[in-house]
């Protein structure tokens, strides 16, 4: 359930093994810095648990995945999708690599296969991703990745989103679904 490919990863829900990397990457200050306050180990952990719980739930609004290398089966990072209160058919999308994915057009390719799971297997119409301004690297991969641009606020904030209409991608998911 909720397991889905692409050509180079897999992604597979968040489940107990992945406390070490799930803490990693929100209590790192450089990796949080255009995201939002790291939070101490200590929050982390307590993160991390409550975002087991949500998995757990058959229906969940709000879902984490581990992208993993798939060769070698390596976590790469996180991703998630979190229903909107207001609408059932929206989601916000969002995303944290490990440095060690950097550089290597892994953000592109894991948002791509979810935004096609998210549109075929959980019914969304549209999908939405809020990032600081300052966030280059979500800037240019939204860019390319075709999402509508929303509104800018003087918080220096944007949003954007994507339907299933407009998501760009070359690569067929729907056989690479379990």
């Amino acid at each position: 359930m909720h397991k889905f490919e692409t050509e180079r990863l897999s992604m597979r829900l968040l489940d107990g093994q992945d406390k070490c990397l799930y803490c990693q990457i929100y209590s790192d200050e450089k990796m949080m810095r255009r995201i939002g306050k790291a939070m101490t180990y200590e929050n982390a952990e307590k993160s991390f648990h409550i975002a087991l719980k949500k998995n757990r739930v058959e229906q969940s609004p709000f879902i984490t995945w581990v992208i993993c290398n798939k060769q070698t089966g390596q976590a790469l990072g996180i991703q998630g999708l979190m229903q909107q209160k207001q609408s059932p058919f929206y989601a916000d999308v969002g995303i944290m690599l490990l440095r060690i994915s950097h550089g290597k057009q892994i953000p592109e390719e894991a948002v791509t296969g979810l935004l096609a799971y998210g549109f075929s297997q959980l019914n969304y119409q549209r999908v939405y991703a809020s990032y600081s301004n300052k966030n280059y690297a979500t800037v240019r991969v939204t860019k390319k990745m075709g999402f509508i641009p929303e509104e800018t606020n003087a918080t220096g904030s944007s949003s954007c989103y994507l339907t299933a209409e407009t998501l760009k991608s070359e690569i067929s998911y729907e056989s690479r679904v379990d």
